[in-house]
């Protein structure tokens, strides 16, 4: 398998005199053969999954938290403590090792100045030929698919917890009425908030004896050709879904694919950051 990755830092052109902005994504890159963390103007970077074993996650400080930038890179720190080279992983393990971060996150971060610092999480954990994804927030993830004519086929795994989501499962509104809906339908209704919530997830690894709100879970299995790809909500916030799977088509290469979905992202000149990560499983 292969990891591809792009992250860049939004620098508005009138603050281009002042100090850039502290970069509020984060992403986690955890493979047999390595393990990184990074919240960088990291451009694009390519390693390789070897052992069938990769362990990937996106996170979004929420701006209008404190300490945004803390909020996420610390989440994914505490989250990815485990090393899969010492202490094997299962991809079913991925949604108790959330909740099991999510207090030992408070617990180690949270202080008087960081109270209320928030941030969403897409996580994704393949081992196995098994796969697992997670999200709190409206970070997302999504698989990629062939079909036997050749055309890709686009599966949104994760859940936007938001008002706009909740609204449309409930059948209130309707998905091509996106681009009219207020931005106050699109705040969050859930995300992973450093505070003293006395409700904390339980620590245990058994998903369907805890349901969460805040976290949507998926599993499934891997196809020789899968891709899966990760993005905060700096890439989907700038384009559509149709046009991600427009540029998607036209690319000639998974790696081109996502090329094309950033340099598009940047053309948009959207107002956010962005962390995008990329698994491509060869077979």
């Amino acid at each position: 398998m292969l990891v591809h990755a792009f992250q860049q830092t939004h620098r508005p052109s009138s603050r281009m005199h002042y100090a850039p902005a502290p970069q509020q994504d984060a992403l986690a890159l955890q493979t047999l053969s390595g393990h990184n963390i990074a919240q960088t103007h990291l451009g694009y970077w390519t390693c390789a999954a070897p052992g069938g074993f990769a362990w990937l996650s996106v996170a979004d400080g929420v701006a209008s938290s404190p300490c945004a930038d803390l909020a996420s890179r610390s989440f994914l720190q505490v989250l990815h403590r485990t090393s899969p080279v010492t202490q094997p992983l299962q991809a079913r393990q991925l949604p108790g090792l959330v909740r099991q971060a999510l207090p030992e996150w408070r617990a180690r971060y949270l202080r008087p100045r960081t109270r209320g610092a928030a941030c969403t999480l897409a996580s994704l954990l393949v081992a196995d030929g098994e796969v697992c994804a997670a999200n709190s927030g409206d970070a997302r993830i999504w698989r990629l698919r062939t079909l036997p004519d050749g055309d890709w086929q686009w599966l949104q795994l994760s859940r936007d917890h938001t008002a706009w989501q909740q609204m449309l499962d409930e059948g209130e509104a309707d998905a091509e009425q996106a681009g009219e809906a207020a931005s106050i339908y699109h705040g969050l209704l859930h995300c992973l908030v450093l505070d003293a919530d006395g409700g904390a997830p339980a620590e245990d690894s058994d998903e369907e004896a805890a349901p969460d709100d805040w976290l949507h879970v998926w599993h499934g299995q891997v196809k020789p050709g899968d891709v899966y790809l990760l993005a905060t909500d700096g890439l989907h916030g700038a384009l559509s879904d149709a046009q991600m799977q427009a540029l998607w088509k036209r690319a000639s290469s998974p790696q081109d694919g996502l090329h094309a979905l950033c340099e598009a992202y940047r053309q948009t000149g959207a107002e956010d950051d962005v962390s995008a990560i990329l698994l491509q499983h060869s077979g």
